[in-house]
């Protein structure tokens, strides 16, 4: 009866926090200090400017100068609402943990609900917006829309070509997908489009050519990204119990 009614609660508070942002009553999510701490420096410095008066727990202040640069470099509207972004970030991740599969459901869709809400209001040219394309892929994905990703992603990717981040999100569903030869050419057009010069993109090449069996390929892509210091040892790992990395 008490799990109950506590699943009772939360679904309440869950719904006041929805019909909240729907009438403008004031931002409801509050994260944990390691949540908050995990944030990247722009959502917390964009939370202080819509909580005043909730914890911000150890670490450093913001100014209004620091306001003003994240604004400029993030853009309007997309810094306005950014707080949306950033909560549906931590609330899917609470929703990951969730047993109850009726809760997990509905912290996902609110998570969703966030997630977009930063999302269609952001341009396409702010440096956010290829994160926000890839937080909301990975929450379609939880709630089983995954056919939904690869469209989402491309449009990511077409916005900015240059930003490696949508690429290698829509490798890795391809992957997922069974689809190494989609994902292959995925991580070749990423790899195109920054000249070559991106160890992230390399390493992930290595790994689909390993599993597509292009083992040549995969040594090369290796010793680049470990060449410029990648700090994942898995692929030289494979290399080497097939006696193919040498030092």
């Amino acid at each position: 009866m008490r799990v109950f009614t506590r699943r009772i609660l939360a679904a309440a508070v869950l719904m006041s926090s929805l019909c909240g942002s729907a009438f403008g009553a004031a931002w409801d999510f509050v994260p944990s200090a390691l949540e908050y701490q995990g944030w990247p420096q722009y959502c917390r410095v964009q939370y202080t400017t819509v909580n005043d008066g909730l914890p911000m727990y150890d670490g450093p202040t913001y100014s209004a100068a620091d306001v003003a640069y994240w604004r400029g470099v993030i853009g309007d509207p997309a810094f306005t609402g950014l707080h949306h972004y950033c909560a549906s970030i931590h609330i899917m991740a609470r929703a990951r943990g969730e047993r109850d599969p009726r809760m997990r459901e509905f912290t996902l869709n609110r998570a969703l609900d966030d997630a977009l809400y930063s999302y269609t209001r952001s341009s396409p040219t702010s440096i956010v917006y290829p994160n926000m394309a890839i937080v909301v892929a990975q929450i379609k994905t939880e709630l089983g829309k995954a056919g939904e990703v690869p469209e989402i992603l491309s449009h990511a990717i077409k916005a900015q070509p240059q930003r490696t981040e949508p690429y290698v999100a829509l490798a890795v569903y391809y992957r997922k997908q069974r689809k190494n030869d989609l994902a292959l050419e995925t991580l070749q057009k990423a790899d195109e489009a920054t000249g070559g010069e991106s160890v992230e993109v390399k390493y992930n090449l290595g790994l689909i050519n390993l599993e597509l069996g292009n083992v040549d390929a995969a040594l090369e892509n290796a010793k680049f990204a470990y060449s410029r210091g990648y700090p994942l040892p898995g692929l030289q790992r494979r290399l080497e119990q097939m006696g193919r990395w040498k030092d």
